[in-house]
């Protein structure tokens, strides 16, 4: 006669004790899942939360001792599971007491009170039991190993797929960066940029990465299916292969670049931003630490540096592994259905179904996939604007619109207005001006020429040059603490002025002031900001001959705010301490030839309506300037009060619009001679893949009907700092001299450019110096200068990793280690499986071959295990 066996797996076990180790099973889950909610709730407020705890606050202490005392509750579940399948009943029960007090005072409210209920259930299953029960030791389901290489394939499909859409999907902020600096850092900082993006940018405040890092960790989990720990496992593995990418990136700079390159760095590329770059993923972090405290060097700012970029990194460690889990628990569910749906229709095949009175509807499959699709709704929030401040008003202004043609016939125009009454828009001089020496909204179009701008407005030309976005700038000087909320209230004022929200993109110490940066909506675009600029300046005035849209292929300069603008004669040349407003324009070169020209102020602006002066202005001149030696054909005014009047010492004509108003403002002409010289710096291709051989190429072109002299061509090729990025053949200052160049004359310079890191190269220009020689003897000497040409190059993420790679041998062996070691140890691991499937001695099985459906117990006990035989036969 067949003994009970010893041994039995838990599903054949009695119903209360399945049910009391399923209990056991749910209270240890959700303590874990608390767990790990309170130690993300940590790492969130990571640079609050560790000075709180230096100080003994409530909730820091209570946050590390519920994080820790879930972790304690949730492991002594899993054992108290253990001895309920072992029929360790009184064991269990007494560990169940201990540990509902333990959660009850150091894990929370919940898990003491599931494991109250699961002592109440160890109780029925004790009080149910009888003497004649077997001793049988129920074997808890071991669980699944998933799919051969699950993790292996699971860490390579994430890792490739962060890496690829890190790349692709730069922040445009970071983009430039990168574009602009990777030239001369090399290759890998482009590699570094996109490991930090990945790494250290906070999740919870820039949703692409939240959603990226998620669906990394949830596919590479899904791939390696199984319990949950695989799920975390890989989450891991691909946030520290990346950090590890990192790593290999900043030391392959730190052996090759000397720091005598960055102090002479090139210029930033054209659109190339300061407000993007400072307040997108990483540095939107760090500068608002900078910006709030004493000094930049203190150790509170270093600390909460440090803290920040922790709870960055934590966040995205945590998004990756939560996200494995859940992959993990969503392929377990769709395992437990389709098992399900399996043996349902096996079972349909065999034989009807018996009533049981449990249902085969596979509610834990779908509670497990509830659970992993709640986990991908994201949260929205929503921001209030902050009060606006208002103050009293301005006086009387003043107006100039300039026009000045260079030695090579190119206009330019200048609006500015002075002493401007914006009151009515919100922009008063009130008690928050008080030590401020600037506040300017800034609109710089690819404008280049800033020497007489900056020197105007009292900011250096290589700052102006930074911006490519609007941008609202402050100077104060005094305590920081004092003139960092009037600075926020002067912020305000433009904000309700121009219609626009401001964040405070950074700050920084300058002489005995702190400048201030206040980005404005990133889809606010130049010409957009230049119209609502325009619309603050009084109706009647000469804003009205300015249309935004016909400057958006100009180089343009527009400012607005409190800075120190002097205006020409006639007008007062004091500088005001008031509202200004200018606008710089640089037009084509239009006049070439000696000979009668004609110049139209409405041709040039596009404007439709007359010019008039404004009643309510100082005064509104119009003036055009000329180069010496220019001779004027329009009419003068003859009588009193001469207007327009010809100021030969400046060679200047001055229009009044305030006394007669006009239709239009011309001029009739003859220049002084600029011959028809051009050159021109060309780049073939224009982009390309790193590696790309670019053809440049120098034309000095001679379209005029005259013959010049001494004509000499230089170009410097490229800015040192690219030396070891970009190969040039031959190298070295390329020049050409020419003792006559006559008309129909074409010469060139060429050369070829070999980039060898991503990023975009900005070239040196090309200059050529001539002399034309005039009918009376005198020789004027001319300069033409190109624009700088830019090379674009671009690299794929194969491209940069293995670069990487390559370049930090034997360093970059260490990434192989997963690659090589898991192949090996994943068969080894299957072999040992299979070993384990075979009986073992102590286990009492039947002889016959296994059968699908378990032998039939020869009488059911009380609990439904298998009880001996009864002899007597009652």
């Amino acid at each position: 006669m067949a003994q009970p066996l010893p041994y039995m797996a838990l599903k054949d076990a009695p119903v209360q004790i399945r049910r009391a180790a399923t209990v056991a099973q749910i209270s240890s889950s959700i303590t874990r899942a608390l767990g790990i909610i309170f130690t993300t709730l940590i790492i969130a407020t990571l640079p609050t939360w560790a000075p709180g705890l230096l100080t003994y606050q409530t909730i820091p202490v209570g946050l590390l001792v519920l994080a820790i005392g879930s972790v304690i509750v949730s492991r002594k579940g899993s054992r108290i599971r253990e001895e309920i399948a072992e029929r360790k009943f009184e064991k269990a029960r007494s560990s169940t007491f201990t540990t509902a007090i333990l959660g009850f005072v150091i894990g929370g409210i919940i898990p003491g009170l599931l494991y109250i209920y699961l002592y109440t259930r160890i109780g029925d299953v004790m009080v149910k039991r009888t003497p004649d029960d077997p001793k049988t030791v129920y074997l808890l389901p071991h669980p699944s190993e998933g799919i051969f290489l699950g993790r292996y394939l699971g860490w390579i499909a994430a890792y490739l797929l962060v890496l690829y859409i890190g790349y692709t999907q730069l922040s445009p902020g970071l983009r430039e960066v990168s574009d602009w600096l990777s030239p001369v850092l090399g290759v890998h900082f482009n590699t570094m940029i996109v490991a930090l993006f990945l790494v250290f940018t906070n999740p919870l405040t820039y949703p692409p990465l939240l959603y990226l890092w998620t669906f990394a960790g949830f596919l590479g989990g899904l791939i390696a299916g199984g319990k949950i720990r695989r799920g975390f496992l890989v989450g891991m593995t691909v946030y520290l292969s990346t950090l590890g990418a990192l790593g290999l990136a900043a030391l392959a700079i730190y052996q090759n670049v000397n720091l005598s390159t960055l102090s002479s760095l090139p210029p930033p590329p054209p659109g190339f931003s300061i407000i993007s770059a400072t307040t997108g993923p990483v540095t939107g972090d760090i500068i608002p630490i900078l910006i709030q405290g004493a000094s930049p060097t203190s150790q509170m700012v270093i600390q909460d540096v440090i803290l920040t970029m922790i709870r960055n990194a934590g966040l995205v460690f945590a998004v990756a592994t939560i996200s494995g889990r859940a992959a993990s628990l969503f392929w377990q569910g769709d395992v437990f259905i389709l098992k399900t749906i399996w043996k349902t229709i096996k079972t349909k095949k065999t034989a009807l179904p018996q009533n049981t009175g449990t249902s085969t509807f596979p509610k834990k499959g779908l509670l497990l996939l509830a659970l992993a699709i709640l986990l991908m709704i994201p949260t929205y929030h929503s921001v209030n604007p902050r009060p606006i401040t208002q103050a009293p008003p301005s006086g009387p202004y003043q107006q100039n619109l300039a026009i000045g043609l260079d030695m090579l016939g190119a206009p330019n125009a200048s609006l500015r207005m002075t002493n401007l009454d914006l009151t009515s828009k919100g922009l008063v001089l009130d008690n928050n001006y008080a030590g401020n020496n600037l506040s300017l909204f800034i609109i710089n179009n690819n404008y280049t020429r800033f020497l007489g701008t900056s020197s105007s407005l009292g900011i250096p030309s290589f700052i102006l040059g930074l911006f490519s976005q609007p941008a609202l700038i402050t100077f104060y000087t005094g305590d920081p603490a004092t003139t960092r909320g009037e600075s926020d209230n002067v912020a305000a004022q433009f904000s309700q002025a121009l219609g626009v929200s401001f964040t405070k993109a950074f700050a920084v110490p300058s002489g005995q002031g702190t400048v201030t940066i206040y980005a404005p909506n990133p889809e606010l675009t130049n010409n957009d900001a230049l119209t609502r600029v325009l619309g603050l300046l009084p109706s009647s005035s000469f804003s009205t001959l300015i249309k935004p849209a016909n400057l958006q292929s100009l180089q343009y300069f527009a400012a607005i705010g409190l800075a120190s603008i002097s205006l020409p004669a006639p007008l007062n040349k004091t500088p005001t301490q008031a509202f200004s407003f200018i606008l710089n324009t640089q037009f084509p070169r239009q006049f070439y030839k000696a000979g009668q020209h004609y110049l139209s102020l409405k041709t040039l602006l596009g404007f439709q309506t007359g010019i008039v002066g404004d009643t309510n202005s100082n005064a509104s001149i119009v003036s055009i300037s000329f180069q010496r030696g220019t001779v004027l054909y329009s009419p003068l005014g003859l009588t009193p009060p001469y207007n327009p009047i010809y100021n030969n010492f400046t060679s200047t004509y001055i229009y009044n619009a305030t006394i007669t108003p006009r239709s239009d403002f011309m001029a009739n002409f003859t220049y002084p001679f600029a011959p028809n010289i051009t050159i021109q710096k060309t780049v073939n291709p224009f982009n390309g893949p790193l590696g790309t051989s670019h053809n440049i190429l120098v034309t000095i072109q001679n379209f005029d009907n005259v013959t010049v002299t001494n004509l000499n061509v230089t170009d410097d090729q490229a800015p040192p700092s690219y030396q070891k990025t970009l190969d040039i053949s031959p190298n070295g200052v390329q020049t050409g001299q020419f003792a006559s160049f006559p008309p129909g004359q074409t010469q060139f310079l060429s050369y070829t450019a070999t980039t060898k890191s991503s990023g975009i190269y900005v070239l040196s220009p090309a200059s050529t110096e001539f002399v034309w020689q005039a009918s009376n003897g005198t020789k004027i000497r001319y300069t033409v200068t190109t624009d700088s040409p830019l090379i674009s190059s671009s690299s794929g993420p194969w491209t940069q990793f293995t670069r990487t790679f390559t370049d930090l041998q034997p360093y970059s062996y260490l990434l192989l280690l997963p690659l090589l070691l898991t192949p090996i140890i994943e068969p080894l691991k299957l072999v040992r499986r299979h070993r384990k499937k075979k009986p073992e001695p102590w286990v009492n099985t039947p002889a016959e071959p296994q059968n699908t459906l378990p032998p039939a117990p020869t009488q059911a006990g009380p609990d439904k295990g298998v009880n001996p035989p009864n002899p007597t036969g009652t």
